[in-house]
């Protein structure tokens, strides 16, 4: 939780939330999810064969079309070349390629911080951002869950599906410390983009 809180409040999404966030800003924080959940969809193609991972690895919640979509939006057609890459996203995306491919655990406890925290706040953040920057005909799809009819009773099954892992000890130890550290790197990713882009803008009509 406390982890959780400090990723929260840091700056950066406080500002993006307040209209206070530049659309190159917002732009770029799409571009380092782009970077992050594409080795982690990556894992999930591999963990689908995990009898313990399995469970949790639903191609419904799939983000990469989505993110591809936004940044074709935002940036137009050539947005592989363009995108901005946070050293963080690049560490965040490290850690992930290491240890999500072969480790379940590891690959829950960051499937667990991702996705769930999209089904939650995400979504508000999603209907806020759309707002400020007008974007009514694209670039927030990464927020809509098309397939995930609802997401309450959605995340109430999966945290079940946490409650009943069958994991010895030192797994459910490296699970939660894992999990603290995912918090951390998506912090870390809100850092260098709040000193990447600190000016002010007015929240758009």
């Amino acid at each position: 939780m406390a982890e959780h809180r400090e990723a929260e409040t840091r700056s950066f999404i406080s500002r993006l939330m307040a209209g206070a966030v530049p659309r190159a800003g917002f732009a770029a924080l799409t571009a380092q999810y782009l970077i992050v959940y594409r080795e982690l969809e990556l894992a999930a193609d591999t963990m689908r064969a995990d009898p313990t991972a399995a469970p949790f690895a639903d191609p419904a919640l799939s983000r990469v079309p989505a993110l591809t979509a936004d940044l074709t939006h935002l940036y137009g057609p050539g947005f592989p070349q363009r995108i901005p890459v946070t050293s963080a996203a690049q560490r965040y995306a490290d850690r992930l390629r290491e240890y999500c491919h072969s480790s379940p655990e590891h690959f829950i406890a960051h499937h667990y911080v991702r996705y769930l925290g999209d089904l939650s706040g995400g979504l508000m953040v999603g209907r806020k951002v759309a707002a400020t920057y007008g974007l009514r005909d694209g670039g927030v799809a990464f927020y809509a869950f098309d397939q995930i009819g609802d997401p309450r009773a959605y995340k109430a099954a999966y945290r079940e599906r946490l409650d009943r892992l069958s994991l010895a000890e030192e797994q459910l130890a490296a699970l939660v410390e894992e999990a603290q550290l995912a918090f951390g790197l998506n912090g870390a990713v809100f850092q260098e983009l709040d000193s990447a882009y600190p000016e002010e803008i007015s929240t758009a009509a």
